[in-house]
């Protein structure tokens, strides 16, 4: 059987060499044709091995599936411990006062405390006309009278009427309010120029 084996060898060397340089150079071919210059095929690659900068900006975009959703808010962390408190700063200016020109009169038309006021008369209204007289020309000016304090004038509500009769001078008048009445009663006037 060797015998045989070796004579078909011989007389068929070329032609098996033939055959070999055939299929070899086809596979040769294929894979050269098929894989490309700079390139690895599977077997060549160590599983693990390819990092993301490995691939190709195309493989890289296919590597991005789609935004999921969002995810439960986490617990709140632990509060942070109070600062100390801080060393306090120099007491400002003090302002200037909203109005020189006030007055605190009672209901028999007496002024009590007051600043620019040069006189507190009766009206010829009767005891609930006040007359009220500054220091200044107070034609330019606005002025707001509110009720006073005094034990009488918390026992009924009572109402106030302003004027101005003379370029100085402001008129209060005050009025019961059940019924509308004249009534004497402590006012306080302010002036703002």
């Amino acid at each position: 059987m060797t015998r045989g084996f070796g004579r078909f060898l011989r007389h068929n060397t070329i032609a098996l060499l033939a055959l070999f340089l055939a299929l070899g150079g086809t596979t040769y071919a294929a894979s050269t044709a098929l894989i490309g210059k700079n390139t690895v095929a599977s077997p060549q690659v160590v599983n693990g091995s390819l990092q993301t900068k490995d691939l190709s900006k195309k493989a890289r975009k296919a590597l991005k599936g789609n935004r999921g959703l969002r995810g439960l808010t986490g617990a709140p962390g632990a509060k942070g411990a109070t600062g100390a408190q801080g060393v306090q700063g120099i007491q400002g200016v003090p302002g200037a006062s909203a109005t020189k020109l006030w007055a605190s009169v009672t209901a028999a038309g007496v002024l009590t405390r007051g600043s620019g006021v040069t006189a507190v008369a009766i009206g010829a209204g009767g005891a609930n006309d006040y007359r009220v007289t500054f220091n200044q020309d107070i034609t330019n000016c606005v002025y707001l009278a509110t009720g006073g304090n005094d034990s009488a004038s918390q026992v009924i509500p009572y109402f106030l009427y302003t004027a101005r009769p003379a370029s100085d001078t402001v008129r209060v008048e005050t009025w019961n309010g059940n019924d509308g009445t004249a009534l004497a009663r402590a006012f306080y006037l302010a002036v703002f120029c």
